[in-house]
């Protein structure tokens, strides 16, 4: 009887039968290198099957984001007026925030933080939070216990404004938190089961957990293939999908409470650009000059419309998934 191949067993669900496997080419400029990686015939999970043991060469140095973020205080007109439309997005329980909301629209975040019961005194942890841009943009906006890890950052920090960076993993953290997020971090950590039963170690009884991550179970990877700017060789280990979050959340013993999809027009212009042999970072790219990329206006406005119905129907290449440890 021949054995499977080890490097093709689903590091999910554990199946090893009728497995797909794919060679796709280094997303890093300059690199001929490539990477085998499956598709598991029962969970979907798409994988690498092994993490080359030097990965610096694949980071650019514009990759991360690890500039430090302005921590300036507001003033106090302005201070009082983030602080008031934030209780109103969290309690809703103000006629005068509810008026700031409709002046003053709330920033992006805010749409993920309204399913987790978060009050401005809970403890927040971002893992995978780089320099911290979007725990400073929540000090700003009222909340007050925030803590980011990342261990990749150069050092941990301690910002003026009470911030707090820590330059670990998870597995070396104990202190429990009433809410823990990741923001595609997910997707580049290489023992997802591991990480998962930690982050459910950290998480405090009956509160939530957010995963925003690429879903391999998407309009996009069907379309796409090996040119689907989400699959991200070899950065991206995992691309997961419904079936293979909702194994790792029971194992965990996370409860799965919502899905919303998130994803953009990036699924549409950034796949087509490398179909096109053309990358991110090059000058005629859509993210760095859209009025001299291979885009028109109405093509851009049909991919970001299509992206509205994909997220709609469940078929977005992005999904924000909604953990509660009971």
């Amino acid at each position: 009887m021949i054995q499977p191949d080890k490097m093709t067993i689903c590091r999910i669900c554990q199946n090893s039968s009728g497995n797909i496997e794919y060679l796709f080419n280094a997303t890093t400029p300059g690199l001929p290198d490539q990477f085998e990686y499956f598709e598991c015939a029962h969970c979907g999970c798409l994988q690498i099957k092994k993490i080359p043991a030097d990965l610096s060469k694949y980071y650019p140095e514009d990759y991360h984001s690890f500039n430090t973020p302005a921590t300036f205080k507001d003033n106090f007109i302005k201070a009082f007026i983030k602080k008031n439309r934030t209780e109103a997005c969290l309690y809703k329980n103000s006629l005068f925030g509810r008026i700031l909301v409709k002046i003053y629209r709330p920033p992006e975040y805010f749409e993920w933080l309204t399913k987790v019961n978060l009050e401005l005194e809970s403890s927040v942890l971002d893992v995978g939070c780089g320099a911290g841009d979007l725990l400073v943009s929540m000090k700003r906006d009222g909340f007050k216990n925030l803590t980011g890890v990342d261990p990749f950052i150069i050092k941990s920090l301690h910002y003026p404004n009470g911030v707090i960076l820590l330059k670990k993993s998870i597995n070396e953290m104990d202190q429990q938190y009433d809410f823990i997020m990741l923001h595609h971090s997910f997707e580049h950590m290489p023992n997802p089961d591991d990480a998962i039963k930690d982050l459910f170690r950290l998480l405090k009884p009956e509160r939530y957990m957010l995963i925003r991550i690429p879903i391999a179970s998407s309009y996009a990877w069907e379309t796409y293939r090996q040119d689907w700017v989400q699959l991200d060789p070899p950065r991206h280990f995992f691309l997961h999908t419904l079936k293979s979050m909702k194994i790792l959340a029971k194992q965990a013993g996370l409860e799965l409470k919502d899905v919303i999809f998130d994803s953009s027009d990036f699924q549409f212009w950034g796949s087509e650009q490398i179909r096109k042999g053309i990358g991110l970072l090059e000058k005629r790219s859509y993210q760095n000059k859209p009025q001299e990329s291979i885009f028109s206006k109405a093509e851009i406005a049909a991919f970001k419309a299509r992206a509205v119905e994909l997220n709609r129907i469940g078929r977005g290449d992005q999904a924000c998934f909604y953990l509660y440890k009971p």
